[in-house]
């Protein structure tokens, strides 16, 4: 049987039909011989590494593959052969099945990796080591590591390169740090006691293994857990060093007493000298320019307003049209005209000289050649009054100035003149601002007042009743000035939308204003209902003098009059209707000025402040009916018979 090689050197076939080594390498085609289309060279028969190792010598894996054939005669007519895997010996009937097998059955796999196992554990790590009394043991236990961390450089990580590899373990060590409690001083610590308690003043827990025995590194005393939860770096003589320092526990004490932690300026480098060097110099520049042209048109002025006697004399008056004009001749020695054949075009709107309807005219501050179109204002003339005591008759001098010249001599004073002009709208600004400075005494002064007045064991006096009724008209006035100034602002005309929402924005703040502030007031009538303990049904107090008045008014004693003396009864009656006259005026703009607040809280969807102000004008509603029905049952009658009676 014919040899044949597979794979450089490997004899495919039974190794007792192999041929000597020092046989001939020549072969003759055999009819039992696997054709080179089945097998090739670079055939996957060959199994990887590590599946199964081949003993040394011949039995390599050619000679472990055995063709039986039963007969070699007959081989070549039946075309049967048998194949064994060199493996798990199993029978196979071709070669490519044998291939196959090879790869599907005794290819060698990976290590599985439990990935989902391995996830599921780290998942739970990180779980846990978000809970927070697991952060709080690895504090305790890591010296607190979440602050900055000395060994902060042999932390990191290492570069797995070769090079790294074979590193010697010497240049690791020398990158670590010391540890700070082996380098910084303990003389100073406290020592530990039987019964010691933390130096915290607001703590006083009792030391020991529950709420710890930690010695401040910096001031050596000792404290519990919670109160050393502060690091700072310290020296190795246990002081304050925060560049070269070691990062050490301590206390709240000194670590809010360390140097630079009060300082809340940080550093401070002063530019101002800089720019106003670089600013002084194009203001100077700027302030050359406006004094340059502020002297030629006082000199200009000055000579119109008084010119030379020659040029008088010479003939033509001062605003004479002739072609020897002297006004020409006094504003071009004042300075140097441009020529007009050298300019073609406006050096401003760029529109081009030529017809007599759009002229040249020359600028008497600089000179230049500008047009005088007034849609554009490159030139305009300047009205002056040369003289406070102009005589009847004559006619103003105007000067023709172009836009640079304008805007260079007038812009600095009409900025300041700015300054001082306010609009309508600040103005009546700062006036609802007055009103308000005057409303935020008066509401404090009556917030006073009101504790007094709730007590109900001890009824508030009548002199307490009279100040509080007064501070609360006071309050209302004041409250209706101050919304009529708001809606007066309101109101003002507008020129731009900016203007428009200012002015709104400044009455919307008003009417916070009054929301906030008018809704106390209607808790005072009922207050004032303490004239007896306990509000008693018919309270009747007795009243000298002005406290009679107010007393009617509140209680609505129609008799209380009766018992006034005669001398005094009709004095006391015309005062007390002239009170309740003006208290009914106020009502009623109170109540005029509840109902546009609850239109307006509609408006603006705002129910809340709806039923409030509801409860307001049903309150104001009641003290208006009766204020009228005290009005109404004054006894002037009565009063004037009992006056003449006593008389």
């Amino acid at each position: 049987m014919a040899a044949r090689k597979l794979g450089g050197g490997r004899i495919l076939g039974s190794g007792k039909c192999a041929p000597p080594n020092t046989s001939s390498r020549t072969r003759t085609p055999s009819l039992l011989s696997i054709g080179e289309s089945v097998v090739s060279v670079d055939s996957n028969v060959s199994t990887p590494l590590g599946t199964s190792p081949l003993k040394d010598g011949g039995n390599d894996l050619g000679s472990r593959v055995s063709l039986d054939s039963r007969n070699d005669g007959n081989a070549a007519n039946t075309g049967s052969t048998k194949l064994i895997c060199p493996i798990c010996n199993e029978e196979m009937m071709t070669l490519l099945q044998l291939n196959r097998h090879l790869d599907d059955d005794h290819r060698e796999l990976p290590p599985v990796e439990q990935v989902e196992v391995k996830n599921w554990f780290e998942k739970q790590v990180v779980k846990a080591k978000k809970f927070q009394p697991l952060v709080v043991i690895n504090q305790k236990l890591k010296g607190l590591d979440v602050f900055e961390s000395n060994d902060s450089l042999a932390a990191m990580p290492i570069q797995t390169t070769s090079s790294s590899i074979h590193r010697p373990q010497q240049l690791v060590e020398q990158v670590r740090q010391p540890d700070p409690d082996e380098v910084v001083t303990r003389t100073h610590w406290q020592k530990n006691g039987y019964n010691d308690v933390c130096t915290e003043p607001s703590c006083g827990k009792r030391l020991g293994p529950v709420n710890g025995n930690i010695n401040c590194r910096k001031c050596g005393r000792l404290f519990c857990e919670d109160h050393t939860m502060y690091q700072m770096k310290l020296s190795r003589s246990a002081q304050h060093e925060p560049v070269r320092g070691f990062w050490c526990r301590c206390c709240e004490t000194c670590y809010k007493s360390r140097e630079g932690y009060n300082d809340h300026s940080s550093l401070i480098k002063n530019h101002t000298d800089a720019f106003a060097a670089l600013r002084r110099q194009k203001v100077d520049k700027h302030h050359l320019e406006i004094s340059r042209l502020e002297k030629r048109l006082s000199k200009l002025t000055h000579l119109l307003a008084n010119p030379p006697e020659d040029l008088v004399a010479s003939g033509g008056g001062l605003l004479s049209g002739s072609r020897n004009d002297p006004r020409k001749a006094i504003e071009q020695s004042v300075v140097t005209w441009e020529e007009d054949a050298k300019v073609a075009k406006c050096p401003f709107c760029q529109q081009e000289f030529g017809n007599w309807t759009f002229r040249r005219h020359h600028c008497r501050i600089c000179g230049r050649v500008v047009c005088a179109d007034s849609r554009t204002g490159c030139s305009s003339e300047i009205g002056l009054n040369v003289s406070r005591n102009i005589p009847p008759g004559s006619m103003n001098i105007d000067v023709r100035m172009c836009r640079d010249c304008r805007t260079t001599i007038f812009s600095r004073k009409d900025f300041e003149a700015e300054l001082v002009h306010k609009p309508t709208v600040q103005k009546s600004y700062e006036n609802l601002i007055q009103f308000e400075r005057g409303i935020r005494p008066l509401l404090a002064s009556f917030q006073k007042t009101l504790p007094m007045l709730q007590d109900p064991d001890q009824p508030p006096s009548h002199t307490q009743l009279a100040e509080a009724a007064k501070v609360r008209k006071r309050l209302i006035d004041s409250f209706g000035k101050y919304d009529m100034a708001a809606k007066r602002i309101r109101d003002l005309p507008t020129s731009n939308e900016t203007e428009a929402k200012l002015q709104k924005a400044i009455y919307q703040q008003a009417s916070n204003f009054l929301h906030l502030h008018m809704l106390p007031l209607k808790s005072l009538p009922k207050l004032l209902k303490h004239a007896s303990p306990h509000g008693s049904g018919n309270p009747r107090p007795a009243r000298n003098g002005g406290g009679g008045a107010l007393a009617a008014i509140k209680y609505n004693d129609i008799d209380s009059a009766s018992q006034m003396s005669s001398s005094s009864s009709v004095v006391a009656m015309e005062a007390e209707e002239k009170e309740l006259r003006e208290r009914l005026i106020v009502l009623e703009e109170q109540k005029f000025m509840v109902s546009e607040m609850i239109a307006d809280a509609n408006k603006r969807r705002k129910f809340d402040e709806v039923s409030s102000l509801s409860m307001n004008m049903e309150d104001l509603s009641k003290e208006i009916d009766q204020v009228t029905g005290m009005i109404e049952h004054l006894d002037f009658a009565g009063a004037y018979e009992n006056g003449q009676v006593g008389r």
